[in-house]
């Protein structure tokens, strides 16, 4: 028990456990493997978890595939075996729903699932689903393809062929999320510009002018659903300093925060967007020069610590920025998820992390998207067009729209 010197004051003390209790990840699963394995007439998927989940699994056709719904989870799977044999064309993956997400596994012939079931974590080895299918006639899967297994409620609406574009989806209504004079702040900056350009391409073509009509582009889709407020940290050719990109979000009080770039590297095969979030080792770091006291005030939304101790101080200050990276992580997650089932080029390893000085912002879940490769003659020529520019913009607001009604 610490003596009455050390004892913290009672409001000080129901602070710290209201903090701990609600900066958790916001989204705590992962996937961490995905397995196939052929095992006489059939075909026996797992999928490793880092806990225990509800899920369900069904089979649905044009094309023939098995869907797997979970929650929502960080896909942690480095790879995917589609060897020939195993009966798998490929897997996808990703937002179904705000709360839910999907693996979708094209299937080579008609099959249905025979057994579906869980494994308990034990001996240290991870939680896992198992679901043994096998190859059926088109008259079998047809009888049969609408039974679900699993422990998720039944069948809804949630289960049509996965993944539609999102011009497809009719839009929420502009107050389903928040309402009229609450919408949430987003604030889009297009990386580089004035004297410093970025990346160059080919055809003389500027990172600083892709990046520049990418935020307009998207600050007019954002804008046009009538569910946000948008505002850039740059609309013209200007050069601004990277804390003063935070610092304009940060004063508009933003609710969001997105840096888009066009990368470039020696390599021009290289080419798919990417999405950086806030490395824990830059977070460590920027918590403790956060934790100053001429910062505190604002860096936990408005608390003023100047009366308080120094490592509650501290304590309460790197609580808000694990919160507000969980978020981000949770948001470049379905970044890419939207992107791949969308058609959208990403690297293997899509979301990445990185100590980006615009990713700072202690309070405003933050991220930096690398829309494509400079350096990739392709690449940079599909960023300079209005067409392909809109393909992004819908992705991520798309993804915006399922982050915004998950956190509400």
């Amino acid at each position: 028990m610490l003596s009455p010197a050390f004892r913290l004051p009672a409001t000080v003390c129901l602070f710290v456990f209201l903090i701990a209790a609600f900066a958790r990840p916001v989204q705590a699963l992962d996937v961490n493997s995905l397995r196939v394995g052929v095992q006489g007439d059939k075909t026996r998927l797992v999928i490793e978890l880092s806990e225990p989940a509800k899920f369900r699994t069904f089979m649905l056709d044009g094309p023939v595939r098995l869907v797997v719904d979970l929650p929502t989870y960080n896909w942690q799977v480095k790879s995917i075996p589609t060897e020939k044999g195993r009966g798998i064309k490929q897997v996808r993956q990703g937002p179904l729903q705000p709360g839910m997400s999907r693996v979708v596994i094209d299937l080579e012939k008609p099959s249905l699932v025979h057994a579906a079931f869980v494994i308990p974590a034990t001996n240290g080895q991870r939680h896992k689903i198992v679901i043994d299918f096998k190859p059926s006639t088109q008259s079998e899967f047809m009888k049969g393809k609408a039974k679900v297994y699993g422990n998720m409620s039944a069948r809804t609406e949630t289960a049509k062929p996965a993944f539609k574009a999102p011009a497809d989806q009719p839009p929420p209504s502009s107050t389903q999320y928040f309402p009229q004079a609450k919408r949430p702040l987003i604030v889009v900056d297009a990386g580089h510009g004035g004297d410093d350009p970025g990346a160059l391409g080919s055809q003389g073509l500027r990172e600083k002018n892709i990046t520049l009509a990418m935020a307009k582009d998207l600050k007019a889709k954002l804008e046009g659903t009538g569910r946000y407020r948008v505002q850039l940290t740059r609309s013209t050719d200007v050069f601004i300093r990277l804390s003063e990109r935070v610092a304009i979000a940060r004063r508009a009080n933003a609710d969001m925060f997105i840096s888009l770039h066009a990368d470039s590297i020696s390599r021009p095969s290289v080419h798919g967007a990417s999405i950086y979030t806030l490395s824990e080792r830059a977070s460590d770091a920027e918590t403790e020069k956060l934790a100053a006291r001429e910062n505190r005030a604002d860096a936990i939304a408005g608390l003023n610590l100047d009366t308080q101790d120094e490592d509650v101080a501290n304590i309460l200050v790197d609580l808000a920025m694990r919160d507000t990276m969980n978020q981000s992580k949770f948001f470049a997650n379905n970044v890419v998820g939207i992107f791949r089932s969308n058609g959208i080029d990403t690297l293997d390893i899509a979301h990445r992390f990185a100590g980006f000085a615009v990713l700072k912002a202690p309070d405003i879940p933050s991220v930096l998207i690398e829309t494509g490769y400079m350096s990739n003659d392709r690449e940079a020529q599909a960023l300079s067009t209005p067409e392909y520019r809109d393909r992004l913009a819908t992705a991520i607001t798309r993804s915006i729209d399922i982050y915004f009604a998950t956190v509400k």
